[in-house]
Formats: structure tokens, C-alpha cells, sequence
């Protein structure tokens, strides 16, 4: 499990980085850091039961909707606000796994 919350610590990380150095709307922060980061590339089963993988999926939910499966269509149809707090549930998730990986690594 370590090896897959390390994977998506780098992962969140680049995500983040993108975000916090893109330019643009806040909807269009978000399309670009899913089309070039490996965001999408993250799934559930990184993460052990519990509230890693509850916020993973709350931002999931948002970005890929059962109605509309393209996360760009979801993303261009939310608000400033709504994507402004998708951003910083994407940088909590981040610092949270990266906390939790660090847990890890002292508790070996």
C-alpha cells in the first residue's frame, strides 16, 4: 500500500504544481492540470478505506459525473466557486497523503 500512496503523493504533487502555476480561470486551471498531469491516472484503490479515499472520491465525483463522463465538460460547466473549491480539495488531498505517507514511513 505504501508503494501506491507514494505514487499518488508524486502524483498530487504535479497536480498541485500545475495548478498553483497555471494561469486562467479557475475552470481552466483545472482542465488543463486533468489533460496534462496524471491526475486521471489515480483510482480508488490507492487508497485504503477511509478519509483519503472519501475526499478522492468527493473530487472525482465532481470532475467525472455518471450523466456526463467527460471531466472537461463537468469542469466547464461548474462556477468560479465551485472550481475554485475543487483546486483546494485537490491541494488538501495532496498535503493529506502526503502526511499520511510520512505516518508511514516513521511507523517502519
Amino acid at each position: 500500500m505504501k508503494e501506491n500512496l507514494g505514487r499518488c503523493a508524486e502524483q498530487l504533487r504535479y497536480a498541485v504544481h500545475h495548478l498553483a502555476n497555471g494561469s486562467g480561470t479557475p475552470q481552466g486551471k483545472l482542465t488543463s492540470m486533468y489533460n496534462e498531469t496524471t491526475f486521471g491516472r489515480i483510482c480508488e484503490d490507492d487508497f485504503l478505506d477511509g478519509s483519503l479515499k472519501n475526499d478522492y472520491l468527493m473530487i472525482t465525483g465532481l470532475l467525472v459525473q455518471t450523466s456526463r463522463p467527460q471531466a472537461v465538460a463537468n469542469i466547464a460547466a461548474m462556477s468560479d466557486e465551485q472550481a475554485g473549491k475543487t483546486i483546494a480539495q485537490i491541494c488538501s488531498l495532496s498535503e493529506a497523503v502526503a502526511y499520511a505517507l510520512g505516518r508511514q514511513s516513521n511507523s517502519e
